[in-house]
């Protein structure tokens, strides 16, 4: 009762009472609604935040996983392509007596005489066996090269290993002796094998470029000519002509005057003119050091001052 009359001896008042009275139970209202829901519901909502920021961070990790995935098996199916190469070729080429046929056929087409094939005892592995052989041929550098290289290209895996090359005796026909230990490869399990695709389209190597044998001696030098034969610090500037973009240089040597372009050589080191300014020529020349071997050298003329400027 004491409440009641209380309550109504203060709702009675003023307006100014009775409007800070409304506010005070609003702000009292309102507190004991964020505490028994809001509250409740923000936890909520950051809890909700917390587990999107984890979804997204598994996603992100799912997806890295996925494109590893990937690249994985990518490099797994080239891995099993190359496995069926192998065991294509394994398994492509028959007995010994088509071995030889192959060897044979290889030096005719290359234009190599087969003196003699020794088939060595056989290497047995865990997964195939291996047949040495010793190659005894006959021919030309550029023909045994091209031969050594068609022999590895044969659709019947043949690994050449060591080489011995000599000239021929001069008493026979001319050319070179090579001496091959080469190794051709069978499975243990013979298996029916269609040749892969990848296998088919294997562009084919370029042939060796080199024509000219070891043995033969090198090409004669060009002689040195005479400005090759002067010391460099013996030539003088002593001006430039100009024809449309084409410079020349005037040097003078022994009281002579020589007219050179970019590219002339002179000078006792293989001095080339690499440059050639108005008041400037620019040499390369090749000089060995010690320890540091064949180097490049770069040095100047200059034109020199007139007397009395």
């Amino acid at each position: 009762m004491w409440i009641v009359a209380r309550w109504q001896h203060l709702a009675g008042g003023s307006r100014i009472r009775r409007a800070a009275l409304l506010g005070v139970g609003l702000v009292l209202m309102l507190g004991l609604a964020y505490v028994t829901h809001l509250h409740a519901l923000l936890i909520e909502i950051e809890k909700g935040a917390e587990h999107s920021q984890r979804l997204q961070i598994e996603q992100a990790d799912k997806a890295q996983r996925a494109q590893a995935l990937a690249v994985h098996e990518a490099q797994l199916a080239k891995a099993y392509q190359h496995l069926d190469e192998s065991h294509w070729r394994l398994a492509a080429g028959g007995g010994v007596a088509d071995l030889l046929e192959d060897i044979a056929h290889q030096g005719h087409s290359d234009g190599v005489f087969i003196e003699q094939v020794e088939l060595l005892p056989e290497i047995a592995h865990d997964h195939h066996i291996e047949l040495p052989m010793q190659l005894h041929l006959r021919g030309t550098y550029v023909a045994l090269a091209t031969f050594v290289q068609g022999l590895s290209q044969r659709p019947r895996l043949i690994t050449p290993h060591d080489f011995s090359m000599s000239p021929a005796q001069a008493s026979g026909p001319p050319g070179l002796r090579l001496q091959v230990l080469a190794s051709a490869y069978r499975s243990r399990v013979q298996r029916a094998a269609s040749m892969p695709s990848g296998l088919a389209l294997e562009p084919v190597r370029p042939l060796p470029s080199v024509s000219r044998s070891p043995f033969e001696p090198p090409p004669a030098m060009q002689p040195r000519q005479y400005l090759e034969t002067l010391s460099l610090d013996q030539f003088e500037l002593i001006g430039s002509l100009a024809r449309g973009e084409l410079r020349f240089a005037l040097l003078r040597v022994a009281g002579v005057v020589h007219r050179l372009q970019v590219g002339d050589r002179l000078g006792r080191d293989s001095g080339r003119i690499v440059s050639i300014e108005e008041q400037r020529v620019d040499v390369a020349e090749e000089v060995f050091v010690p320890g540091k071997g064949w180097l490049v050298r770069h040095r100047a003329l200059s034109l020199k001052a007139p007397a009395g400027a």
